[in-house]
């Protein structure tokens, strides 16, 4: 056999120089040419150091609150808490300045507020009424140097005591501060003038409930439930009620259970109606309390039954006070003990409700 013959081309020497006529052993390609640097382009010309202050502004001019009138701050800040005087008192020297009365103010107010809460274990009638006029110099001493919550409470103290076109005038000064009680507390004043003023109380309802009061939200739903001082809308007074049972008003809670269990407002859901209706029967609601009882009868449990118509009664409801009866002579001695002994020991959920 003849052996096969393997051929191979003879190597070709490739010989690469530099730019010197150097060997460059790895510059097989041609090489491009090396980018030319660029030159800088020049900064222009800065003016000179006093032209600069005057075209550029300080650093934070525009947030220079200290330049605000007094009269603006102590105005802006008249129907705040005394925790949020406090803090603004300390953005600036000026804004102390300005906000020394509401400090003082809020002193004075919640000192009026404890002897008004002891008022009620001084010693005899005249010892509480001195107490409670104690308190109300307080409360208007405090309003005299701007605080809308003084304010406030010095009209209620006033209504109590039957003087009531000074507490109408204490609730107008703290609702044109912006006091959201003052205004809801102005607009009931005038729901119960006589004659009634409903437009009045409606355009001071408004205000107060887009600010969250939920005794304003309830009242405004009332409003537009029953046509008073304004077209009745019964969506919107549906929405107001749910606003203000969210935000804790128990007698807004028993409405919407009622807007849910007939369809007025929103569409028909026994479920929610149930629980809006069980959540103003645990918040001491005399009506919610009653339907509570009679729903449970029907269903059979009558222990419960009797313990929410006793509560019921005790509230003042006087159809529970027959069934109540009923149900008492039906049940056997032990089951009616326990159900009143468990109306003895019941108490209200506490809630915690929008101001």
């Amino acid at each position: 056999m003849t052996p096969t013959k393997y051929f191979s081309r003879p190597l070709r020497r490739v010989t690469v120089t530099g730019p010197n006529n150097s060997w460059a052993p790895h510059a097989i390609h041609s090489k491009k040419p090396k980018p030319q640097p660029q030159p800088q382009p020049q900064p222009p010309p800065q003016p000179p150091p006093q032209q600069q202050q005057q075209q550029e502004p300080a650093a934070g001019a525009g947030a220079d609150f200290s330049a605000l009138p007094p009269e603006l701050v102590h105005r802006a800040l008249a129907a705040a808490g005394a925790s949020d005087v406090a803090a603004a008192s300390r953005a600036c020297r000026a804004w102390r300045d300005a906000l020394r009365p509401l400090r003082e103010a809020a002193a004075l107010h919640a000192r009026g507020r404890r002897v008004k809460h002891a008022a009620g274990a001084a010693a005899g009638a005249e010892g509480r009424k001195a107490e409670r006029q104690r308190a109300l110099e307080l409360f208007q001493r405090a309003a005299r140097l701007g605080s809308a919550a003084a304010m406030v409470d010095a009209g209620l103290m006033c209504w109590e005591e039957g003087r009531r076109d000074e507490a109408v005038g204490c609730y107008q000064k703290a609702a044109e501060l912006g006091h959201p009680v003052g205004m809801c507390n102005l607009g009931v004043s005038y729901l119960e003038a006589d004659p009634p003023k409903a437009e009045e109380a409606v355009r001071w309802f408004y205000p107060a409930a887009a600010a969250g009061n939920a005794r304003a939200q309830y009242n405004l739903g009332l409003c537009l439930q029953n046509g008073k001082g304004i077209k009745r809308n019964q969506r919107e007074a549906a929405k107001w009620y749910l606003r203000a049972a969210e935000g804790g008003n128990v007698r807004a809670m028993y409405n919407i259970s009622l807007c849910y269990s007939y369809g007025e407002g929103f569409s028909q859901d026994q479920v929610r109606s149930k629980r809006w209706l069980q959540l103003a029967a645990d918040c001491g609601h005399k009506k919610a309390l009653y339907e509570c009882g009679i729903k449970l009868c029907a269903a059979g449990d009558k222990v419960r039954s009797l313990m929410y118509l006793e509560l019921a009664t005790r509230r003042g409801e006087a159809a529970a006070s027959h069934m109540r009866d009923v149900i008492l002579e039906s049940l056997s001695l032990v089951n009616a003990q326990r159900a009143l002994s468990d109306a003895d020991k019941w108490r209200p959920r506490a809630l915690y409700t929008r101001r």
